[in-house]
This record gives C-alpha cells, structure tokens and sequence, in this order.
C-alpha cells in the first residue's frame, strides 16, 4: 500500500496592523470610518517591504491575515487589503493583541518526502511599522 505524501506547502499568518500597513487602533478606525464611510480604507498606509513579501510568497502556499481589529470593521479592512492588492486566503478578526503562538508537529522523515524531520512552525518578529525583511523569510 504506497502511504499519500504529505504536503509541503506552507501556511502564513501574518498579521495586518504595523506588519502589513501602519499601526492603526480600533478607536482611530472606528474615527476614519465614522468620517469617510466606505471610503475610510484609503487612509491606511501600506508597508511596502511587507506587501513585495506577501506578493513573493508561492501561490500554492495559504496566506491567513490575523488581527486585533475589531470584526466591525470586516468590511473597512478587507477593502483596505484589495485596495492595496494584498492576496489574502482568510482573514482572522477579533484576535488578542498579545503574543501568539504557533502549535504544530514535526513531520517524521519520509512523511512529506523528507530525508529528516522537518520542523513545520515558525516565527518572524518584525518591528512595528517597519515591514518584513525578506533575508529573515521562509520562502
């Protein structure tokens, strides 16, 4: 019986405020929206460095945006993230602004066609409002 390989596409969570674009809290949100309606996503400011990296991630790979916005503010953000032409998979609301934590095992050799075990979590801290340095990624 040949066993079905696993897979070896990766999985991002990345989060949106002072990763993606500028920091922004749920107060300034709630502001903008009140001020400019459905046109309240054209105040956010994109990271460039961040968005060239999401663009470069392989499109087999799943990309889960997480936040600490409100879910009020769904339909603002996920304007906001096709405004500034950010691939996206799933959008992760109403999240801790804390730390998180990725849970997840290590793949035994052979498993994915991996001649080692091969770690399947990781994390990439970046400074607010700096953007992602790629030589730090794991594409």
């Amino acid at each position: 019986m040949i066993q079905d390989q696993e897979s070896t596409n990766k999985t991002w969570f990345i989060d949106i405020d002072g990763t993606l674009v500028y920091h922004q809290t749920n107060a300034n949100l709630d502001r903008v929206i009140e001020e400019l309606g459905t046109e309240s996503h054209i105040i956010e400011k994109p990271i460039k460095k961040s968005v060239s990296f999401i663009k470069n991630i392989p499109p087999a790979d799943t990309i889960i945006i997480t936040t600490a916005r409100d879910s009020k503010h769904k339909d603002h953000t996920l304007r906001m993230l096709d405004y500034f032409d950010i691939r996206y998979d799933d959008v992760l609301f109403d999240l801790r602004s804390g730390p998180r934590v990725v849970v997840n095992d290590v793949k035994p050799v052979g498993a994915a066609g991996n001649d080692k075990p091969m770690k399947t979590a990781y994390a990439i801290n970046v400074e607010r409002d700096v953007g992602v340095n790629t030589t730090e990624a794991f594409l």
